[in-house]
């Protein structure tokens, strides 16, 4: 059964796990299976071995307007396993990762402060990533207790009344500061 580039999304999803013949607008003719096939996109990924009997694959992925034709391999399966390597993903768990992935990238724009240096806001990042952190105008607000003032921003500009947060923030914010310096994301002479 031929399905040609005007075949509809259904019709050729319904190739999906069955080997299939895939003819390409350049004239190459592709033996495999049929991977998947995203309709939004017009996409299909093929597997093919990368020679007869081999249980070694390649992948091709083709616009669905540069294949001509798409079609079954009458009495040929797909061999046994042939999902084992790359494993079925769901469109419930992608649109869930993608929601995720832009709320947090909400958040992270959220955090950035264009008043201070990229210095500072790698000093702030290093933070947030251990610590709930918030900006105060060019201060930095760490677990809503301890206060770091700039210009300087170091352990000895931290203010809170709580000596137990105030402690963890210094010795937090001293090691944070050591590993920026370490790897070129803040000046050696920085805040001294």
């Amino acid at each position: 059964m031929a399905q040609s580039a005007s075949a509809s999304a259904q019709q050729i999803a319904a190739l999906v796990g069955k080997v299939v013949v895939a003819k390409l607008s350049d004239g190459e003719k592709v033996h495999g299976e049929l991977h998947s096939y995203d309709p939004s996109s017009h996409t299909l990924a093929l597997s093919v071995p990368t020679e007869p009997g081999s249980s070694l694959k390649h992948w091709v992925i083709a616009r669905g307007e540069h294949a001509t034709s798409v079609e079954a391999v009458e009495g040929a399966s797909a061999p046994s396993g042939a999902d084992d390597d790359v494993p079925l993903t769901s469109v419930e768990s992608i649109k869930k990762r993608e929601k995720k992935a832009i709320e947090k990238a909400l958040d992270d724009a959220n955090h950035i402060n264009t008043a201070v240096s990229n210095q500072v806001q790698n000093v702030y990042n290093a933070l947030r990533k251990t610590m709930p952190c918030e900006w105060s105008g060019a201060d930095m607000v760490v677990m809503g207790l301890v206060t770091i003032r700039g210009p300087r921003y170091s352990p000895e500009c931290c203010e809170g009344a709580d000596e137990g947060s105030l402690s963890r923030v210094r010795k937090v914010l001293e090691g944070e500061r050591r590993k920026l310096i370490a790897a070129g994301d803040l000046a050696p002479d920085f805040g001294g």
